[in-house]
């Protein structure tokens, strides 16, 4: 059943509602939370039911950005948050989601405004260097408390747009909005300032790619060198960038088969769900420890 999965997106374009619904039931049927125990997160090398909704939560999250332009990141977030350990949550979440920014970095080269992805770049290793750190000495209730809760925010919040009043203000954006990603997998600054830039279409596309894919390195360099090891998950983070290929091309297919509003309720459903899950599970253990 898992196998056809894919597939039958692809052959018939089914609504996104389906398919977001399919990840909610494969990532409740079976092994949700392992064990606080990290050893027992190996089972994930030989992509089993955990792998599984992983692969097609990085599918579901390419399809997404392909087709509306954003939210691919948090429905990366929802479906890891219901099968992986805690601690492992947020430096997944920068893995599976390197190898689509970096393939539009590559793409959208030549409007990459360095003058942007520089100074941002710049802050960002510095503000990693402290927020790894301090994310690997974090409780896993802790950790699943303010994910959820970064979750519902924005999720329900409207959008800010803000304008800085720095003349220069990319170091300072850098090192708050990757020292937020590294420790909740959401900084949002950026993407709150940069269209006031005046950069056209392009050029916000190439720069916030790179400045992404760089804070993206540094964030998988940083939980490595703080002890996460990565390599039990190397065969579902292969296969779930295979996975986001093929999410790209069916999110292009779809593009004007899926009401915007459609989308809406369902993506705002599934992202509640987990983050409120969330929640429960670190206030469940609370007073455990």
């Amino acid at each position: 059943m898992r196998s056809s999965a894919c597939p039958s997106i692809m052959r018939s374009g089914m609504s996104l509602s389906w398919a977001a619904a399919s990840v909610i039931f494969l990532a409740s049927s079976g092994t949700c939370y392992p064990p606080e125990d990290m050893e027992l997160a190996a089972g994930l090398a030989d992509i089993g039911h955990a792998g599984y909704v992983i692969v097609l939560g990085s599918f579901l999250a390419a399809l997404v950005n392909a087709a509306f332009a954003n939210g691919g990141a948090m429905v990366i977030l929802a479906v890891t948050s219901t099968v992986l350990p805690v601690s492992a949550i947020v430096p997944m979440h920068s893995t599976l989601l390197l190898g689509s920014t970096a393939s539009r970095s590559i793409v959208f080269r030549a409007s990459i405004d360095w003058r942007i992805a520089g100074p941002f770049l710049i802050g960002s290793v510095l503000a990693v260097a402290i927020a790894a750190r301090i994310y690997v000495e974090l409780p896993d209730r802790v950790v699943a408390l303010a994910i959820g809760i970064v979750m519902l925010v924005a999720i329900w919040l409207p959008s800010v747009s803000w304008r800085p009043r720095l003349r220069h203000p990319w170091v300072i954006v850098g090192f708050i909005h990757s020292f937020l990603s590294t420790l909740f997998a959401y900084g949002a600054l950026l993407h709150a300032i940069i269209l006031h830039t005046g950069l056209r279409r392009r050029q916000v596309v190439g720069t916030m790619a790179m400045a992404l894919t760089g804070m993206g390195v540094f964030k998988i360099t940083g939980y490595a060198i703080n002890g996460f090891d990565y390599r039990p998950y190397l065969p579902v983070i292969a296969m779930s960038v295979v996975a986001a290929v093929f999410g790209t091309w069916v999110g292009k297919l779809i593009i004007d088969r899926v009401s915007e509003k459609t989308f809406r309720v369902v993506f705002r459903l599934f992202v509640t769900i987990t983050a409120l899950r969330l929640v429960w599970v670190s206030l469940a253990t609370a007073g455990q420890g």
